[in-house]
């Protein structure tokens, strides 16, 4: 079965899966889809003959074929003194039989459950539960030795309970290397919770496949209760004196958490209903270690969390968390137990408790930095071979970087804690026998190891609790930030407000003085007007006055808007038309209606606009109606073009029928129009007339 140019690493390879054989204490077949025979390995009792063909084949019509999982193995009876169980491998289904060698009744078998989930109960701390488990397991069992052995972060583990015959030596508190259960045993035991040798020195049964059946070699056993064992196992178990092993898996969160280890001096079998209730017990004890590990978790979740939010406050009260850390850094210590920390802002670092210098923690930022987030490790030298120098204050470190400009990093220590581990035999020589031949290791004396280095491990809260400490600091900058960045915005906007206070006085005032000039012009021209002999005349002054009523009117727009440089159209419109009323008489003001959008328009273009509508409809109010009131419509609109369209349209008589406008007004219009870049073009309206400004919204040359 071994291949002697395998070495030791081979055993993490070894096809364990797959032996192509059986332990001889029982009968394994092999059925094909049809439930034919395919292949057969093992005898029911050695010796006697096997079942008839007929016998079997009965039993197989009895099977119920749809409550056998795709998965885990099926117990379906008892059948001429064996325990038969079943399972699928591919599309083959896999019968075992064993001798029925149980005197546990299921009635006592309840009892020992019952028992058993009581004394859990009742454990005070994870060690008094396995302790528990230990003697249950081995009332169960009877075997000579039952360890709770667990495993290390490291791979390698350690026995930390044990029931024993007086006579056994102790195994308590010792270690064995990784290598000892490779990974791919590791993985058997989560999917088979039970496994049992009953004699380490038994001769494997061969698997023997029909020709034609459907089963093709190799053969997937890992489900096999009956699969025969790596050779190199069973040399490992016979260089320990054992002559019967059997392993109960302890599964905590989907992981293998440990096994309990049971050796006797002599074969020993065990049965169907005695492994099942093993496998119980072993499920109960990962629960109950499960749940302890998770309330000691939130227990120091809790503590941490306190520590972190005091932290946190001493922080906010100080006003600035960075400067804060730096002159408070002592603090640091207490939101993580530790020998040390640092605190690291750009080039700056703070240290308080037992830490290496601060060039050493400099060295340390580009490490922590290639990991990002939280760095943790108990072996800082395995990561970082200049921290040998300083191993006594910090073997271990755990660090967190919060991004900034500069960037923040927390680095706490730990102290080396010097260790005796106690190892059955030497782990550093785990093979013995032919060089190049796998081989297990034949000595498990007492083999006594210091290691240096190393600091207590980091539990998982405390590695939580850095890196909430580090969102939570990530948070309190970005709302420190926050806050200045609104301190600088209110600054903004009281020093914005005060300008435009000063601009509203300084705008309040010119229009004020401008609106005097215009006031005491209009009043002139009105006080001419009013003295003049001439009807011509004084039309001439009340013309003038309108136009001066339109630059007026825009002036007090200005004022009124902090957009200075332009004006609203349809706003500016409707007043232009709400002052001219005020100048023809209330009469004319259901007669006017103003229909515009809301376009933007410069200042400078709205006066001239302003002054040629003035024109266009007090030659509509003078010409189409003789001066009585009459519809007047004007209208707004962008072309599409780039260009605004005003139209003023009346239903009297026309300018045309009434001669036109007065040769200075007309000339006004076209000089003004010129100005805008825009044309005037005058239709008959059937009745009236409509007379329609275009000129481009932007003037040439401006964007």
């Amino acid at each position: 079965m071994t291949d002697p140019a395998l070495d030791l690493t081979s055993c993490d390879r070894e096809p364990i899966h797959i032996p192509g054989a059986v332990q001889p204490h029982g009968l394994l077949l092999v059925l094909d889809g049809n439930g034919r025979l395919a292949g057969q390995a093992g005898e029911l009792r050695p010796g006697d003959a096997e079942p008839s063909a007929e016998a079997l084949e009965a039993l197989i019509g009895q099977m119920p074929a749809e409550a056998i999982p795709d998965s885990g193995t099926f117990y379906l009876g008892c059948f001429e003194g064996c325990d038969v169980t079943a399972h699928r491998s591919g599309g083959l289904l896999l019968v075992e039989f064993e001798q029925a060698s149980d005197d546990l009744a299921p009635a006592a078998a309840l009892a020992q459950a019952q028992k058993f989930a009581s004394s859990l109960e009742a454990a005070h701390d994870i060690d008094a539960a396995c302790a528990e488990a230990a003697r249950a397991v081995r009332d169960l069992t009877g075997y000579d030795r039952i360890m709770i052995y667990r495993f290390l972060a490291d791979g390698s583990g350690a026995v930390i309970a044990e029931e024993r015959e007086p006579s056994e030596p102790s195994l308590l508190n010792h270690h064995f290397p990784a290598s000892d259960i490779p990974k791919q045993a590791r993985q058997l035991y989560l999917r088979n919770l039970v496994r049992v040798i009953p004699n380490v020195g038994y001769e494997a049964a061969p698997l023997i496949l029909t020709q034609g059946g459907g089963a093709e070699p190799p053969l997937d056993m890992s489900d096999c209760v009956l699969r025969s064992v790596s050779p190199v196992h069973i040399q490992y178990l016979k260089n320990m004196g054992v002559a019967a092993s059997a392993s109960i898996s302890i599964v905590v969160g989907g992981e293998l958490w440990g096994l309990i280890a049971c050796h006797h001096r002599s074969p020993r079998p065990i049965g169907y209903l005695r492994r099942e209730l093993a496998k119980h017990f072993g499920q109960l004890l990962g629960q109950q270690v499960a749940g302890r590990e998770r309330a000691e978790a939130q227990v120091e979740t809790v503590r941490l969390g306190q520590k972190r939010e005091e932290l946190l406050s001493t922080l906010v009260g100080v006003g600035g968390v960075e400067d804060g850390l730096m002159r408070h850094v002592a603090g640091v210590i207490r939101t993580i137990p530790s020998d040390g920390v640092a605190v690291c802002r750009g080039g700056e670092v703070a240290l308080a408790g037992s830490t290496p210098d601060e060039d050493a923690v400099r060295a340390l930022l580009p490490l922590l930095r290639e990991r990002g987030g939280v760095f943790v490790t108990s072996n800082l030298a395995a990561h970082h071979p200049d921290a040998e120098a300083y191993a006594g204050p910090a073997s271990g470190l755990l660090a967190c970087a919060v991004p900034g400009d500069p960037p923040l990093a927390i680095l706490w220590f730990r102290a080396e804690e010097v260790e005796t581990v106690n190892w059955a035999g030497n782990p550093h020589k785990p093979a013995d026998g032919e060089a190049g031949a796998l081989s297990p290791r034949k000595s498990f004396e007492l083999w006594r190891e210091t290691v240096r280095g190393r600091s207590r491990r980091w539990s998982l809260a405390q590695i939580e609790a850095a890196d909430r400490l580090r969102d939570d600091l990530q948070d309190v900058l970005a709302r420190e930030q926050l806050v200045g960045l609104n301190q600088q915005l209110r600054r903004t906007l009281s020093q914005k407000e005060e300008l435009l206070s000063h601009k509203d006085l300084l705008m309040r005032e010119v229009n004020h003085r401008v609106q005097n000039s215009l006031q005491l012009v209009n009043s002139m021209l009105y006080l001419q007007e009013r003295d003049a002999d001439s009807p011509e005349v004084r039309a001439q002054f009340e013309l003038a006055r309108q136009r001066l009523t339109a630059v007026a009117m825009v002036h007090r727009r200005l004022w009124r808007t902090d957009k200075i440089g332009d004006i609203r159209l349809n706003s500016f419109l409707s007043e232009l038309a709400e002052e001219l009323v005020k100048i023809w008489g209330p009469a004319w003001e259901p007669h006017i209606h103003v229909d515009s959008a809301s376009l933007s328009l410069s200042t400078d273009r709205g006066i001239i606009l302003g002054l040629i509508l003035t024109e266009l409809l007090t030659n509509a109010v003078k010409y189409a109606y003789a001066g009585q009131p009459g519809p007047l419509r004007v209208e707004a609109r962008e072309d599409g073009r780039g260009e605004l369209r005003v139209t003023v349209t009346d239903r009297g008589v026309g300018m045309k029928a009434a001669g036109g406008g007065t040769s200075f007004g007309s000339r006004l219009i076209e000089a003004l129009t010129r100005q805008l870049g825009g044309r005037i073009e005058v239709k008959d309206n059937n009745p009236g007339t409509r007379a329609a400004l275009i000129f481009p919204l932007v003037e040439k040359g401006r964007s």
